[in-house]
């Protein structure tokens, strides 16, 4: 299946016009023994001409074809609506709807534990914090738009770690210090590339130049995805170290 809201504007219009090409040539295929049947994909053409390329894919095209099948001279009943049928399910299988998830990954409400903190500096992490949280969502929504950044999603577990920071910070909001290269460098910059690569792969023509900047981001999205990882172990590293400390001592413990 076809997830229409996962592909690119280019791949959109790229779909769009392979469809308005395959009308084409269904309506000069046709046109000399199904006059009626060529009208009503040529109607489906022109319309597809001026409209939305997933209003095309979802809709002009299953229209387009079922009215041809029903404008067909000589064929039964029957074998219409067996042909109207398929085109329905075939619609369905490969660019019917997917109900998008609400949420992207599993994620919970955060409340933020504000004990040893006054009500000023409170108000001013409360900022930062959902700040923050709204960068790594929108990171996340951002790494879906092509396979290449999907498959640097699940092969860092950027988002993973970088959920990991933001629940330690509404954990001990003290901790800010220690993640502040996470919170104003290393997800800022990998926001701000994500929405530059996402405008680039917009653009209706892409050159070997285009290629590779964009591989160069992909390059530096990899670094940075290893950069978050090491914040999270850095902002983690009491509780590794307490947990070594726990285990040391228990062992000298069974030694005696």
């Amino acid at each position: 299946m076809f997830d229409l809201e996962k592909l690119s504007k280019k791949e959109l219009r790229r779909g769009k016009w392979l469809t308005i090409l395959a009308l084409f040539i269904g309506v000069g295929a046709i046109s000399p023994v199904q006059a009626a049947a060529s009208s009503a994909l040529t109607a489906g053409l022109l319309v597809a001409i001026f409209v939305a390329p997933k209003t095309v894919l979802r809709w002009i095209l299953p229209l387009a074809l079922i009215a041809a099948t029903w404008s067909f001279s000589g064929v039964s009943w029957l074998l219409q609506i067996v042909l109207t049928v398929a085109v329905i399910g075939a619609r369905q299988v490969l660019v019917g709807h997917v109900q998008a998830p609400t949420k992207l990954t599993t994620q919970t409400k955060l409340k933020i534990n504000g004990q040893g903190l006054n009500k000023r500096d409170l108000t001013v992490f409360k900022a930062v914090f959902n700040r923050t949280n709204d960068s790594v969502t929108h990171v996340e929504q951002l790494l879906t738009e092509t396979n290449g950044l999907r498959k640097i999603a699940a092969e860092t577990e950027v988002i993973r770690y970088a959920r990991g920071v933001v629940k330690e910070l509404a954990d001990d909001p003290t901790q800010l210090t220690d993640a502040d290269d996470f919170v104003y460098t290393h997800l800022p910059n990998m926001e701000k590339i994500l929405m530059t690569y996402h405008d680039i792969i917009s653009h209706e023509m892409i050159d070997e130049s285009d290629k590779q900047q964009l591989a160069a981001a992909r390059d530096v999205l990899r670094q940075l995805a290893d950069q978050i990882q090491q914040d999270y172990r850095r902002i983690t590293r009491d509780d590794i170290t307490s947990l070594q400390d726990q285990l040391d001592t228990a062992k000298r413990t069974m030694r005696k």
